[in-house]
C-alpha cells in the first residue's frame, strides 16, 4: 500500500513538474516572439531573450541549449499560433453572405498582425541561412496546406475545381504579403481599392461561385 501511495505521489509530482516545464517553455517562446518583433531575427540574441523573459541563461539552457534550439521551437510555436488565428477567422465567415469578401478581409487582418511581420523577417533571413531555412520551410508549407484545406471547407462547391481554388489562395497570399511589405495602411484608400479589386477578380476566377448557389 505504501509503495502504491509513493508511486501515485511520484506520478503527481512528475505531472506538476511537466506542466511547470511546459509553462516555462511557453513563456520563453512568447518572449522570443516579442524580441523578434522589437529587434528582428539577426538582433534577437540569447541574452536579449533572457532579459525579456526574466530567466537566467542557465535556466533557459535547461529548456533550450542554444539560440538555434529556441528559434526552431519559436518557429513551430509561431506557426501554431498563426494557424489557430487563421482557423478562427475562417470559422467566423458567414455562409449566408459574400464569403469571398469576408475571407479576403479576414486574411488581410491576419497579415496585419505583428506576428506576421515576425514571419516575414524569418522568411527573409531563411533565404541566406540554410539552417534556419530547414526549420522554416516545412512550417511554412504546413501553413499553406492548412489555408488550402480551410478554403475547401469554406467553399465546398469548388471541390472539383481545386486548381482554380489553389490559384485564388496563392494570389491572395502573395498580393497581401506584398501590400504589407509596402507598408500600406490597413484602413487606407489604396488598401481598400486593391482588396476590392482582388475580391472582384477572385469572384470571376472562381466562376461566380457565390451566385451559383442560389
Amino acid at each position: 500500500m505504501a509503495n502504491k501511495r509513493n508511486l501515485n505521489s511520484a506520478r503527481k509530482a512528475d505531472g506538476v513538474q511537466a506542466r511547470k516545464s511546459q509553462a516555462t517553455r511557453r513563456t520563453i517562446l512568447d518572449c522570443t516572439i516579442r524580441c523578434l518583433i522589437k529587434y528582428g531575427y539577426h538582433h534577437t540574441t540569447y541574452i536579449k531573450i533572457s532579459a525579456e523573459s526574466g530567466f537566467s541563461r542557465g535556466a533557459m539552457r535547461h529548456h533550450f541549449p542554444s539560440r538555434s534550439d529556441i528559434m526552431k521551437a519559436t518557429i513551430e510555436y509561431l506557426h501554431e499560433k498563426r494557424l489557430a488565428a487563421f482557423r478562427k477567422a475562417s470559422a467566423n465567415t458567414q455562409t449566408n453572405q459574400n464569403r469571398v469578401a469576408q475571407s479576403i478581409e479576414a486574411l488581410w487582418q491576419h497579415v496585419n498582425h505583428p506576428m506576421f511581420m515576425v514571419f516575414i523577417d524569418l522568411a527573409l533571413a531563411a533565404r541566406r541561412d540554410r539552417e534556419l531555412e530547414a526549420i522554416f520551410r516545412p512550417a511554412q508549407d504546413t501553413f499553406r496546406r492548412e489555408c488550402y484545406y480551410a478554403a475547401l471547407e469554406l467553399f465546398p462547391e469548388w471541390l472539383k475545381r481545386r486548381e482554380e481554388l489553389r490559384t485564388a489562395i496563392d494570389l491572395s497570399l502573395y498580393m497581401m504579403e506584398g501590400m504589407v511589405l509596402d507598408n500600406l495602411s490597413s484602413n487606407g484608400e489604396s488598401a481598400k481599392r486593391l482588396l476590392g479589386f482582388m475580391t472582384q477578380e477572385l469572384d470571376e476566377l472562381l466562376g461566380g461561385g457565390e451566385q451559383s448557389e442560389s
